[in-house]
C-alpha cells in the first residue's frame, strides 16, 4: 500500500506541474460551465433562445404569452401568405393551427401545442370548480401487509368513495384531494413533470394531468456525472503515454514494486477526482450522495478500464488520441443511450445512467435491476486491471505492431504457458462481460428497429462475438507451438466451452426476467438443458480450433463458417422470430 500512495503522490505532483498559469484558467472555466449547466438543467430552466418562433393569430384565436413566440395578428387571407412566404412559422385560424409542413413549422406547432394546452388547462380551472373540471382522480392507499390477509376476508369496502354530486348543483362541495390537484396544476403549467401528489396515506392520480415520463432531462442531468469522468480520463492517458515515450515506466519497471501497484497508483488520484466529484454533483442537486456512489462507482471504474488499456495497446500520441476519442464516443453510447428508453424497455437498465433517472425521479429499483446494471462494468474493469498488469513490460509497451498482433501478444501474455488448460478455462470464462456486455448492446439496438430486418444480422454479430472469444486463446497458443496434437484441440475446445457456458449461466442470473422475456434474447442468453448447451458451444469451438490447427484454415474463414452455423442454430431456436 505505501508504493502506491508513493506512486499516486509522484502522479499529484506531476499533475499539478502540467496545471500552471492559463490551463488552470481553462479547468476552472470548464468547472464553472459544467456547474451552471447542472443547475440550470435540474431546475428545468428554459435552454431556447426568446422569440425563436414566429406566431400569427386571427382576431379570435387565443394568443400565446411565452416568450419563445413572437405574435402577429393578421386576418387568415394575409396569414396564409405569411406563412407561405415563410414571414411566420404557424398561423392560429380560430381552433386550428394551420403549418408549412416543413421542420422549422412543425417544431413551432410543437410548442404551440404545449403553450395552448396549458392556457386550456388555466381556462378549465378559472372557468369551473375543481370537481367539475377534474372529476376523475384515482386515489392509490396502501395496506400494511401484516393487515392485509384479514383485510380480504373482510365484507366491508377497503376504501369508501364520496357519494356523487347531484348533476344539477353549481358547486361542488370540496373534496380532500383538491389540495394535490391544484399542486399538479401548479407543476404542469410552469412545465415541469407533475408528481403523484400525497394526502395524508394515500397517492392522487389525476389522468388529465399526468404525462408520459420524458427522462431526457434526467439524462442530461446524470450525464453531467459522466462528463468530468472523461476529461479527468484524458489526463490518466496523456500521464501514461508521456511516460511511456519518455521511458519513465521502464524505470518504475526495474523499481521493485509491481505493476499492479503502477498501474493502481497511477490511476488512484484520477479515480478520487472523480469520485467527489460525484458527491459534490449529488450534495448539489439534492440526492442521496451514497447512493449516487453506488450508481456510479461501476461506470467510473468502467471509463478507467477502458482508459487504461488504449495507452497500452498503441505507442503513439495520434493514435491513442484517435482511439480515445473512439473510446468515449462508444462508451457515452452504452452509457446514455439506453437511459433514454427508461420506463419504456427494462432492456434499459443495463445502463447505470437508467438507475441515476430513477433516482431523480424518486423512483426505487431492486438489487437484480442494480447488479444487472453495475456488475458487467465492475468484471470489464476488473478485466482491465488484469490484462494492465500482466501486459506491462518493456517489450510490449514499446512494440510497433498492427491492433490484432497487439491484442493476440496480449492474449498470449495473459495465458498461463505451464497450465494451459485451466488457462483456457479462465480466459474464456473471464472474456463473459465483453461478450455480455457487446450482446445487450446488439440486443438494445435490434429492440427498437423493424424485427425483420434486425433480428438476423444481431444473431450474426452475437454469434462471431461468441466464437472470437471461445476460440482466440486455443488460435493463439497454436500460433506459438503450444498445441500438437488434434485429441489436444478438441480437449482445450471443450474447456473453453465449459468456462464460457459458466460465465454465460452466471451472468444469465442477473439478466433473468430482465431480458429473458424477449424472444430474441432466448437466442443470445438462452437457458436451455445444460448438456445441449454445452454440446453447441463444443461443437461450434471445435470447428474454429480444428480449422484451424489441424487443416491449416485461416483463422477468418474458419471463424465465419462457425459465426454462420452458429446464427442458423439461434434462428432455429427461436423458431424463426415468428
Amino acid at each position: 500500500m505505501r508504493n502506491i500512495l508513493t506512486i499516486s503522490k509522484r502522479e499529484l505532483m506531476r499533475l499539478r506541474a502540467r496545471f500552471g498559469g492559463r490551463s488552470r484558467v481553462g479547468f476552472i472555466v470548464f468547472l464553472l460551465i459544467a456547474a451552471a449547466m447542472s443547475v440550470m438543467t435540474f431546475r428545468r430552466a428554459p435552454v431556447v433562445g426568446e422569440t425563436i418562433y414566429r406566431i400569427g393569430v386571427s382576431v379570435d384565436a387565443p394568443r400565446p404569452t411565452d416568450g419563445r413566440f413572437n405574435v402577429v395578428v393578421a386576418d387568415p387571407a394575409t396569414g396564409r401568405a405569411l406563412l407561405e412566404s415563410k414571414a411566420i412559422d404557424a398561423y392560429i385560424d380560430g381552433t386550428k393551427v394551420v403549418t408549412r409542413g416543413d421542420n422549422k413549422s412543425r417544431y413551432a406547432a410543437g410548442a404551440l401545442r404545449r403553450v395552448l394546452e396549458n392556457l386550456e388547462l388555466s381556462r378549465i380551472n378559472s372557468e369551473f370548480d375543481l370537481a367539475h373540471a377534474f372529476p376523475l382522480r384515482i386515489e392509490v392507499d396502501y395496506l400494511d401487509l401484516s393487515t392485509a390477509p384479514s383485510a380480504v376476508t373482510s365484507t366491508e369496502p377497503l376504501i369508501t368513495l364520496p357519494a356523487a354530486s347531484s348533476p344539477s348543483s353549481t358547486e361542488a362541495p370540496a373534496n380532500t384531494t383538491d389540495s394535490a390537484v391544484l399542486e399538479q396544476i401548479r407543476e404542469s403549467t410552469s412545465g415541469s413533470l407533475p408528481q403523484l401528489k400525497s394526502t395524508a396515506d394515500k397517492e392522487i392520480i389525476v389522468p388529465s394531468l399526468t404525462a408520459p415520463p420524458n427522462p431526457f432531462g434526467q439524462v442530461i442531468l446524470t450525464f453531467l456525472y459522466i462528463l468530468p469522468v472523461f476529461f479527468v480520463s484524458v489526463f490518466f492517458t496523456s500521464g501514461f503515454m508521456d511516460e511511456k515515450t519518455n521511458r519513465k515506466l521502464t524505470i518504475l519497471l526495474s523499481a521493485p514494486i509491481t505493476p499492479f501497484q503502477i498501474i493502481v497508483g497511477k490511476m488512484l488520484p484520477y479515480v478520487t477526482f472523480s469520485l467527489v466529484g460525484v458527491v459534490v454533483m449529488a450534495l448539489v442537486t439534492q440526492v442521496s450522495p451514497l447512493l449516487a456512489l453506488a450508481i456510479f462507482t461501476p461506470a467510473v471504474l468502467f471509463i478507467f478500464g477502458i482508459y487504461l488499456i488504449v495507452p497500452m495497446l498503441y505507442r503513439t500520441f495520434k493514435d491513442t488520441t484517435f482511439i480515445s476519442m473512439l473510446a468515449t464516443a462508444m462508451t457515452t453510447a452504452y452509457l446514455i443511450f439506453p437511459a433514454m428508453f427508461s420506463g419504456l424497455s427494462d432492456i434499459a437498465f443495463m445502463s447505470p445512467v437508467t438507475l441515476a433517472v430513477k433516482m431523480y425521479r424518486g423512483e426505487s429499483f431492486g438489487l437484480q435491476e442494480y447488479l444487472f446494471a453495475t456488475t458487467p462494468l465492475a468484471l470489464i474493469f476488473g478485466l482491465s486491471l488484469y490484462v494492465g498488469t500482466r501486459v506491462l513490460n518493456e517489450e510490449f509497451l514499446m512494440g510497433y505492431r498492427p491492433l490484432s498482433r497487439k491484442i493476440a501478444d496480449s492474449i498470449y501474455l495473459i495465458v498461463n504457458r505451464e497450465h494451459i488448460s485451466i488457462s483456457i478455462f479462465v480466459l474464456s470464462l473471464l472474456l463473459i462481460p465483453i461478450v455480455y456486455i457487446a450482446q445487450l448492446v446488439a440486443l438494445a439496438i435490434a429492440l427498437n428497429l423493424p424485427l425483420q430486418f434486425a433480428v438476423a444480422g444481431m444473431l450474426v454479430i452475437a454469434s462471431i462475438i461468441e466464437e472470437i472469444a471461445k476460440s482466440v486463446g486455443i488460435v493463439v497458443l497454436n500460433e506459438h507451438g503450444y498445441i500438437r496434437s488434434t485429441r489436444q484441440t478438441f480437449w482445450l475446445s471443450l474447456l473453453s466451452a465449459i468456462g464460457f457456458l459458466t460465465g454465460e449461466k452466471a451472468l444469465l442470473f442477473l439478466s433473468l426476467g430482465i431480458v429473458s422475456q424477449s424472444a430474441v434474447a432466448s437466442a443470445l442468453f438462452n437457458a436451455g438443458l445444460l448438456p445441449v448447451t454445452l454440446a453447441v458451444h463444443f461443437a461450434f469451438t471445435s470447428i474454429v480450433a480444428v480449422l484451424t490447427v489441424r487443416f491449416r484454415v485461416r483463422y477468418t474463414y474458419a471463424l465465419i463458417l462457425a459465426a454462420a452455423i452458429h446464427s442458423l442454430y439461434n434462428w432455429l431456436l427461436v423458431g424463426g422470430i415468428g
